[in-house]
């Protein structure tokens, strides 16, 4: 959801909650952004150098090594189901011809030769915050220039749940001024099918103004009064393809944002980045109820949206089933440019 002003935020959560009181106080823990309305580009080379850009090939300066992930800490679990694909008879998928029963196996094959060794990440994309902080304003910590290059494990594809997963994101920082050139993807990613390609787009960035979701700590530590009624109309509303897709352009699903509040269709990020980013799992609800944690998901607030991206069919970017691609970091570790240390979340419908 992307609002032009948090006056316009409270008009709109007055009609949902039918309470302008509660609209208004909802309404001042909106926060600025800035949201990338994104153009797929047949020449890539239309895109200038070190601009906002999702897909294609990224500007790196020439010392910068191609980020790529060793194996995950526990790539024996990841191989298991790809290692009974690889070996398993045609009758395993009734509705596939013996041609689409080859090419499955043939492909846990690969997988399992990628999860098993150094593999090159995904190229998503690249944020100029000059053009960022030109567009509008973001969260007062956000670099005023430099850009920021993302990198992403999109074969695996992990939700972040897991700090195995960490190995699965890589951010590249070069300061403002660095000698950038465009570089290729690494053949091992060349060599892979056209649904892992994504293609590059270039973006214009349009400031906005995000509402609060109900999922996240803040919500929880304002401790609303909200009636069922009104929880559950705070919802529809949230989940409304209408009134997303009125403010995206009319393109729900690809919400790419940087900075603000995120669009989450799952659950509280901001405590799961806590957690994980402490070592503990997050894929059962067990670190969210053990008492022994509550001082690490007490500090859930100091944790930033720093992008989100969502699914762009016509660039090829996926993920789950309309789901968003969020990058999380402290904002001491933002304060320091620590990118290293931020934290990916996937979620999905």
């Amino acid at each position: 959801m992307n609002y032009c002003s948090e006056q316009e935020i409270a008009q709109a959560i007055t009609d949902v909650l039918d309470d302008a009181s509660l609209a208004r106080q909802l309404a001042a823990q909106s926060k600025p952004a800035v949201w990338l309305q994104t153009r797929q580009v047949e020449v890539e080379d239309e895109i200038p150098l070190a601009a906002t850009r999702l897909g294609g090939r990224p500007d790196l300066t020439a010392e910068t090594p191609w980020p790529q992930r060793h194996p995950y800490p526990d790539t024996h679990k990841r191989v298991q189901s790809h290692r009974e694909d690889s070996v398993a008879p045609d009758s395993r998928w009734r509705w596939a011809t013996p041609e689409q029963a080859q090419k499955i196996r043939t492909e846990a094959l690969q997988h399992i030769a990628r999860l098993e060794s150094v593999f090159p990440l995904h190229f998503l994309a690249q944020i100029n915050f000059a053009q960022v902080w030109a567009a509008g304003p973001v969260d007062e910590d956000m670099p005023r220039s430099g850009l920021l290059s993302v990198f992403y494990d999109m074969a695996e594809q992990p939700w972040g749940y897991d700090p195995a997963d960490a190995c699965a994101l890589a951010l590249v920082w070069s300061e403002d001024g660095a000698p950038l050139q465009r570089r290729a993807q690494p053949e091992a990613l060349q060599a892979m099918d056209d649904e892992w390609q994504i293609k590059p787009a270039a973006c214009t960035l349009h400031a906005c103004q995000t509402p609060l979701p109900m999922e996240s700590a803040q919500w929880s530590a304002l401790q609303l009064d909200l009636t069922e009624e009104q929880g559950d109309n705070f919802v529809e509303w949230w989940f409304d393809e209408d009134e997303n897709g009125a403010s995206n352009e009319g393109e729900y699903a690809c919400c790419h944002r940087i900075s603000g509040w995120p669009t989450p269709v799952q659950g509280d990020m901001q405590t799961e980045c806590a957690l994980v980013a402490a070592g503990h799992y997050c894929g059962s609800g067990q670190s969210y109820q053990d008492p022994a944690l509550q001082s690490v998901r007490d500090s859930a607030g100091d944790w930033l949206l720093l992008l989100q991206l969502g699914t762009d069919e016509k660039l090829g970017m996926n993920w789950g089933d309309d789901g968003q691609l969020y990058i999380w970091i402290r904002r001491e570790d933002l304060r320091a440019r620590r990118f290293d240390q931020a934290r990916l979340v996937l979620q999905c419908h």
